[in-house]
């Protein structure tokens, strides 16, 4: 019981190692954004199918897997910030979306401006229109797609926040034990009983994304609900982690062969890709919501328990990477539409484009940080714990006081 417990409360270091690789993804798809076939904010004038290929492969298990990572993060942060958990939830969230729509996102907006209005003005012109252009806009009465619309990529901060207060009695329940999933590892442990948690996804799409097509509305918010709860579930008990071990070559496995039926089709008809994104209730919609959702959580578990088997150890970047990572997240959309509009338009080829505006974003990007990180106004901003000032030596009363980080 004791070694169980010990086990649970310990730092699981490979969750913070899929942390960086999720995040650090969304870096890289953001940046090769400009040369797909998709709309998004800037586009080359030459796009590639490479690109295509890339963009639909990694869609269909990107955002699940940081839902995955941020649920298991949230079962650290409850067991660490007990009462002040949903205002630390606040701080971390909210208070870095509503400074991003204010500041971090209307340079976004004035490129595409630029780009696809024929829009002249200067970037001062632009502010004086972009607040009612935006307020405008009919998003109906979801406060979801508000979200996407004010914050572009940042959407996932109050998503994150909602998804979390939504949940909260659930996993308050998860956390003190008051569910036994006895009968549920049982099941994981068969052949193919390691299945049973993606039929809910399943069902879920099947049912609620004909009538909430739109991206980041209730449909995606509750599919990407359950990756965010296995992710919390997991971390309670560590047998979750050691079946998923065992079963991720089989999750490897199924990922590929879905991965491959998915671009087959959406390769062969291009018409197969919008039914995907606005479905309508058919044979077809049930059949790629089930391939979706195995995309999704074959990819993400397989993931999951290959890290827990290589990546639970720890490494002088690790802790500097995991802090940086909200700043460099709610920055790095627009810092590569910046850059990249410029980039886009050198009489270069597009993979040197790609590599341009990779190799100068995310430098930039850190840099940022490392001026975000030594003032405490900024730091509150983009979500940072404050940086407390080191008490001098008279003023510690208790030699056992342990000082504050700087």
């Amino acid at each position: 019981m004791n070694t169980q417990i010990k086990s649970v409360n310990e730092r699981k270091h490979y969750i913070d190692w899929l942390r960086v690789l999720a995040f650090g993804l969304l870096f890289l798809f953001h940046s090769w954004r400009p040369f797909d076939h998709f709309p998004w904010h800037i586009k080359n004038e030459e796009q590639n199918f490479i690109f295509d290929m890339l963009t639909m492969f990694t869609h269909g298990w990107r955002m699940f897997l940081i839902f995955l990572v941020s649920g298991a993060g949230t079962w650290f942060a409850m067991r660490s910030r007990k009462d002040a958990f949903v205002k630390d939830r606040i701080k971390r969230l909210i208070i870095p979306f509503l400074f991003g729509i204010l500041l971090i996102i209307p340079p976004q907006r004035f490129y595409e401006w630029i780009m696809f209005r024929d829009f002249t003005g200067s970037f001062l012109d632009f502010l004086t229109l972009y607040p009612f252009q935006q307020l405008d806009a009919n998003m109906g009465s979801s406060l979801l797609l508000w979200f996407g619309h004010l914050g572009t990529h940042i959407w996932y901060l109050p998503f994150l926040f909602v998804m979390t207060v939504f949940a909260l009695p659930l996993l308050k329940k998860i956390q003190n034990k008051r569910f036994d999933f006895s009968g549920l590892k049982n099941v994981m442990k068969s052949n193919y009983g390691i299945f049973i948690l993606v039929l809910p996804m399943i069902l879920v799409r099947v049912i609620s994304k004909p009538i909430y097509p739109e991206y980041t509305d209730w449909a995606d918010f509750f599919v990407y609900l359950f990756p965010f709860l296995y992710g919390f579930l997991f971390m309670s008990d560590p047998e979750f982690i050691t079946i998923i071990k065992k079963k991720m070559y089989l999750f490897l496995v199924v990922g590929l062969v879905s991965s491959t039926y998915f671009l087959y089709t959406g390769s062969q008809n291009p018409e197969n890709v919008q039914e995907y994104l606005h479905p309508s209730f058919s044979l077809y919609h049930i059949q790629i919501s089930i391939v979706s959702m195995l995309i999704a959580y074959s990819w993400i578990l397989f993931f999951l328990g290959f890290f827990a088997s290589k990546f639970n150890f720890k490494h002088s970047v690790l802790i500097p990477a995991n802090i940086s990572i909200l700043p460099v997240y709610i920055l790095h959309q627009t810092l590569i539409i910046v850059f990249g509009f410029y980039i886009v338009g050198l009489e270069v080829n597009l993979y040197l484009k790609f590599l341009i505006i990779t190799v100068t974003a995310i430098p930039a990007a850190l840099l940022l940080y490392k001026i975000i990180q030594t003032n405490n106004i900024l730091r509150f901003l983009f979500g940072l714990k404050i940086k407390q000032k080191k008490q001098p030596a008279h003023a510690i009363q208790d030699k056992n006081v342990i000082a504050l980080d700087k």
